[in-house]
């Protein structure tokens, strides 16, 4: 079983998480070794999504490794071209486990870097695995002469992450690996001042109208065009919850939404026990914000005055749940 190790390099808001990474010494065998190194994380035990070391690790086996033989100098920066034509040294690799204590990535049999000297390997790292294949919801596509390409369909619950290439050889080990979020995460709360709501329960909430199909080249990090709009994609709420949060103690939903980024309005549903539905709540971003952006999750209040469900508010915070500083959306 074989590893990486990165190194810390500070806090981008953008990213999932910093995998860090001591270079250690590379051994005599060339061994391939890839891995993570935990570092003070304060992830959210009751989100899916991933935002911490255990949580990568809670996905430990869903993680694709492609390792690319180069002779080019450049290939840190620049995709490389006639490299994809031929079979990868690891070509789509599914890791078997990433330990949360060490953040070590594991996956098997064993890759050697080539014995020559101008000769590295260039790792693109993905989440969620998905098999080479030609149609399906979820597969990578084999493109001649540049990077494979995930094609993806989400339901709202999937994370969709990419990690920056980096480089290694005999003589060089790779420097950290960084996972980022490619997609827009809503959260919501409820804000009941009035009390008019007292004893209503919120039943459901979809997104109308958000496309749900994309792509995501391997190697640039870059999403393709989207598609396959779907009427309702509902926020999966863990159980049905009543209205009682205030301005002062807002009532968090228990539950999240994943969608394409870069959408300046969404447009939601709610539905009730016994108050009926209320469409056409429209949430933008403020603040300076003119979209919603990728690798960002979002706090939306919903305000309740009399029959009226009201977007009030959206707090915006960094993927990243570990103590940094957060911007406000108003």
């Amino acid at each position: 079983m074989n590893r990486i190790y990165g190194s810390c390099t500070g806090l981008l808001a953008c990213l999932l998480l910093c995998t860090c990474a001591g270079q250690e010494p590379l051994s005599p065998d060339g061994l391939i070794r890839l891995g993570t190194r935990a570092g003070g994380y304060e992830g959210s035990a009751t989100r899916a999504s991933v935002n911490d070391l255990a949580g990568l690790a809670a996905v430990g086996d869903k993680v694709g490794v492609y390792g690319v033989v180069t002779t080019r100098t450049d290939a840190l920066y620049a995709p490389l071209t006639s490299e994809w034509n031929g079979t990868p040294l690891m070509d789509n690799v599914r890791t078997t486990g990433i330990d949360a204590a060490t953040g070590m990535l594991f996956w098997n049999g064993d890759y050697t870097y080539p014995l020559e000297e101008n000769r590295r390997v260039k790792f693109c790292v993905y989440h969620p695995y998905a098999p080479v294949g030609t149609g399906g919801d979820n597969y990578v596509e084999a493109v001649a002469g540049q990077s494979p390409v995930l094609h993806f369909r989400l339901t709202g619950t999937e994370d969709v992450m990419w990690v920056r290439p980096v480089i290694g050889s005999r003589r060089e080990a790779p420097s950290a690996l960084l996972f980022e979020h490619k997609l827009t995460q809503l959260r919501f709360r409820l804000v009941d001042d009035e009390g008019e709501f007292a004893g209503v329960t919120v039943t459901g909430l979809a997104f109308n109208g958000v496309n749900t199909a994309s792509t995501l080249n391997l190697e640039t990090g870059e999403l393709g065009g989207w598609s396959a709009a779907q009427a309702a994609v509902p926020l999966p709420l863990k159980s049905p919850a009543a209205i009682s949060g205030t301005t002062e103690m807002p009532q968090v939903l228990a539950g999240e939404v994943m969608l394409q980024p870069g959408q300046p309005v969404f447009r939601l549903t709610l539905t009730t026990d016994s108050r009926g539905d209320y469409p056409g709540i429209e949430i933008r971003p403020s603040g300076g914000e003119t979209v919603f952006a990728a690798g960002r999750s979002y706090m939306v209040t919903l305000k309740f005055r009399d029959r009226t469900a009201v977007a009030l508010s959206a707090k915006v915070m960094p993927w990243v749940m570990d103590g940094y500083g957060e911007g406000i959306v108003e």
